[in-house]
């Protein structure tokens, strides 16, 4: 994204009870459609990518255990906001979202077992993919403005997030070359 439009410091955006609302009703069969298969695509991405963070967190008082914990909290504040969006559109979440949070738990555990750079670069991948499904969603599918200005301040987080695993693996292969197994 060439312009900041989204704070990325705030983790977990406010929500009130007013901002919940029915939508969809006066929109075409297509539309849903297209809306309802974006959402669930999200919805299940995201349930990944906080599973991912969830376990790549080690037991240690770290300072890059605080930023997992931070995004693991991102990321679940973006799954919800894909829930409640289901919802307000009378969509079900995947009965086979199971499937991605093991992937989620396979790429996180797995990841932490190979040490922290491959932690990093894991996260730097994962979040690259996300921005790409990001733009590809916005770019392809007709949604109402609120559910687009949702997708596009998730979008920006997961930008601020690859920013944040490149800083830390440019402070990782600096400080202590290319082999690290410490989290």
């Amino acid at each position: 994204m060439s312009e900041k439009k989204y704070d990325t410091s705030i983790v977990r955006p406010q929500m009130r009870e007013d901002d919940v609302r029915i939508r969809g009703l006066e929109m075409k069969p297509e539309r849903l459609k297209a809306i309802r298969e974006g959402l669930l695509t999200l919805h299940t991405l995201e349930l990944m990518a906080s599973n991912i963070y969830k376990f790549q967190i080690t037991k240690k008082p770290t300072e890059l255990n605080r930023q997992l914990i931070a995004a693991m909290c991102n990321e679940m504040g973006h799954y919800q906001d894909f829930q409640v969006k289901l919802y307000e559109f009378g969509f079900q979440p995947s009965l086979f979202r199971w499937a991605y949070w093991i992937v989620g738990f396979v790429f996180g555990y797995g990841s932490r077992l190979l040490g922290t750079k491959t932690v990093l670069k894991t996260a730097i991948w994962v979040e690259a993919k996300a921005v790409d499904h990001y733009a590809e969603l916005l770019e392809t599918i007709d949604w109402d403005e609120e559910t687009r200005k949702v997708i596009e301040k998730d979008q920006a987080d997961e930008d601020g997030h690859i920013a944040r695993w490149k800083t830390e693996l440019k402070k990782l292969e600096n400080n202590t070359g290319s082999q690290s197994k410490e989290i």
